[in-house]
């Protein structure tokens, strides 16, 4: 059986060691990457919440007869 890497794990879940290198450029654009997806969710989930709302007063609005004089 061939080792490949460098991650060394022991029987029983006791440590795992990993000697890999995170450049500082990963551990930015990850985070960056993450916020801007919540980001993008949120407007998309605002953006249908107002055309719900829209969509219930135009209804609303249709139903109720006019008082006109």
């Amino acid at each position: 059986m061939s080792v490949q890497g460098k991650k060394v794990v022991r029987m029983g879940g006791q440590r795992a060691v990993r000697n890999s290198c995170v450049s500082p450029k990963a551990l930015y654009a990850r985070p960056m990457a993450l916020r801007n997806l919540y980001t993008d969710a949120g407007s998309v989930i605002r953006r249908g919440q107002q055309e719900a709302r829209m969509a219930a007063a135009a209804a609303a609005a249709a139903e109720q007869p006019e008082n006109s004089r």
